[in-house]
């Protein structure tokens, strides 16, 4: 159909139509010149109408006689035999190529928020740092707690952050550490107790909240009758047991889902010459690490040391509680004017103790001094490979004179 058209309208076509108009128009003027007896007016205005209506025909033939009848056929191909003709009468040019239909992608993992703002982050961090916080199915203690204290000479502050290794589980479980800080009476000794419930356990959170308030209660009262060169740990963590058994006899489960190791402190107050001591007794592996002020890395110096050299570092404990309290152990330990002494859980003592990288020295420039509770929290709150544990730590520094 489309050569067809084209053959009709071509040059031959066009020519035609013009010579049509010129005799048209010429006609036009001639019946205008001359006079009529009747319908004079009407008459020259059909004639010009004429020459309207030719004109405009004859402008539509030139401008289809514009295009060739082989530019015609390239713009409409003629349809093959048996097929439906194209309704669009111009076409661009031949179709571009598809790609082939592809099964969508999965969106690669976006961090739910940036882990390098108030947070330290060391070498690529931990993948689950990122991950979105999720809540347990059960309720349970709250996902971070922090403290500032002042206690006589003593500046105390206090962080817990569940592990990103807990948050971010399916199913989300709950934040296994817990600390409590006190003081006597008095005000003339600063109390501490860190926990830290094992993993295994299917209640270890209940333990460690257990024992830590239990440790904090008892030892004030250890305080107030045997004084500060009288406290006993085998008596203390023989009670601080007592507590989380009952605790799993009321919850109607055996005492290991209630398993938990911890780490208690008791400073005294300053000498004449700004020196405290700190009795320190423990049951597990969270640990204490002194500062010194002119020192570069905290210093282990309680608690239950990890064999670093080991291939495997094991996780097992020696003992815990409610199970071993008889296993408990304590020490005394001096603090120098402006030194500090920390108590942590093994989520913070595993990095430190690793000299490998930069994490124990970052902590011992950034906790060279008191800082504000937000900060220390974010400092607990670090992003480091393979750090996925809970993350407690109680930092008391002395503040006697030097």
């Amino acid at each position: 159909m489309s050569r067809d058209y084209g053959r009709r309208d071509g040059p031959m076509g066009g020519r035609w139509r013009a010579a049509l108009f010129v005799a048209v128009v010429i006609g036009a003027f001639v019946e205008i010149s001359t006079p009529h007896h009747r319908y004079g007016p009407l008459v020259d205005v059909f004639a010009l109408a004429a020459v309207g209506v030719v004109g405009a025909a004859a402008a539509l033939g030139f401008d289809s006689a514009a295009t060739s009848p082989g530019q015609r056929d390239r713009l409409a191909p003629e349809p093959k035999p048996g097929t439906a003709p194209t309704i669009c009468r111009y076409v661009t040019g031949p179709a571009a190529p598809q790609p082939p239909a592809q099964a969508p992608k999965p969106r690669p993992f976006l961090r739910e928020r940036p882990t390098d703002l108030g947070v330290p982050r060391f070498g690529d961090g931990a993948r689950a740092q990122g991950y979105p916080w999720l809540l347990p199915e059960r309720t349970v203690q709250n996902g971070i707690a922090a403290d500032e204290a002042t206690v006589g000479a003593f500046t105390l502050r206090a962080a817990s952050v569940i592990g990103p290794g807990h948050r971010c589980a399916q199913p989300a479980e709950p934040r296994q550490d817990s600390y409590r800080i006190g003081r006597s009476r008095d005000s003339r000794h600063a109390i501490v107790a860190v926990a830290d419930g094992l993993s295994s356990a299917a209640r270890s959170d209940a333990g460690a909240t257990t024992a830590s308030s239990q440790a904090v209660t008892l030892l004030r009262e250890q305080l107030g009758t045997v004084g500060f060169d009288g406290l006993d740990v085998k008596e203390l963590y023989g009670r601080i047991a007592d507590a989380v058994a009952a605790q799993a006899t009321g919850r109607g489960v055996d005492t290991s889902h209630l398993a938990t190791v911890l780490i208690t402190a008791v400073l005294a107050e300053p000498d004449a010459n700004g020196v405290a001591r700190a009795w320190v007794g423990w049951l597990g592996d969270s640990s204490a690490w002194t500062l010194d002020p002119r020192d570069a890395l905290w210093r282990f110096s309680g608690g239950e040391a990890k064999d670093r050299a080991a291939a495997v570092v094991s996780n097992e404990v020696a003992g815990r509680l409610p199970d071993t309290p008889q296993l408990a152990r304590d020490d005394y330990v001096m603090l120098a004017p402006g030194a500090a002494l920390a108590l942590v859980t093994d989520g913070i003592g595993d990095a430190w103790a690793d000299q490998a990288g930069n994490i124990n020295e970052y902590f011992a420039n950034s906790w060279r001094s008191p800082v504000p509770a937000t900060r220390f929290t974010a400092d607990v709150g670090f992003d480091a490979p393979q750090c996925l544990d809970d993350r407690t730590a109680v930092v008391i520094w002395n503040g006697g004179r030097a």
